[in-house]
């Protein structure tokens, strides 16, 4: 009787002993086991409220998919032929010349003529004070403010519609100098 306890506290033993290791392994590789997120890799994030929905705040409903050349090129000859709902005002111009410093310098320049510091690095931009720029409507500067270009990024996660606005009347103001 005394070696079947003895084998039976063993037995015991040996399977707390294996779960120990069990725990202790999967404690110490629990990180290599969970699903990674790596900036630039899987989901992209959105630049656009997703189709059909209608976003919160001062955003704007987009019918379409914006990465389908077609759809894109409807949407923006759709934008471009909006008026601009925000007068161009001297505190339009204002807060459009803040937004401006912030977002557009470092590639257009201080005077929007595609001399920002970062322009020897990359593909030049164009003139914004030229006639090719200048003579876009304000819904197609404001477009290409919010969506970008082939070589400009998109704004419009980081501008309000309201603010893409501002910067277009402030773009129109520098041209005027």
């Amino acid at each position: 009787m005394r070696w079947v306890f003895l084998l039976c506290l063993l037995v015991v033993a040996g399977l707390g002993g294996v779960m120990t290791l069990l725990v202790g392994y999967r404690w110490n590789t629990n990180m290599q086991a969970d699903v990674k997120v790596v900036p630039g890799e899987g989901e992209v994030m959105r630049l656009v409220p997703p189709r059909g929905t209608v976003p919160r705040g001062q955003g704007e409903l987009v019918p379409g998919d914006l990465a389908d050349p077609a759809q894109r090129a409807a949407f923006a000859a759709a934008y471009a032929a909006r008026p601009n709902p925000v007068a161009r005002t001297a505190e339009s111009v204002a807060r459009g010349a803040e937004l401006y410093k912030i977002y557009c310098t470092p590639c257009h320049g201080v005077g929007g003529k595609g001399d920002g510091p970062v322009t020897p690095r990359f593909i030049p931009p164009p003139d914004l004070t030229g006639p090719q720029i200048q003579g876009r409507t304000d819904g197609h500067l404001s477009f290409y403010v919010g969506y970008g270009g082939a070589i400009m990024p998109a704004y419009g996660e980081a501008l309000s519609v309201a603010e893409r606005w501002d910067v277009v009347n402030y773009l129109r103001s520098i041209a005027q100098k």
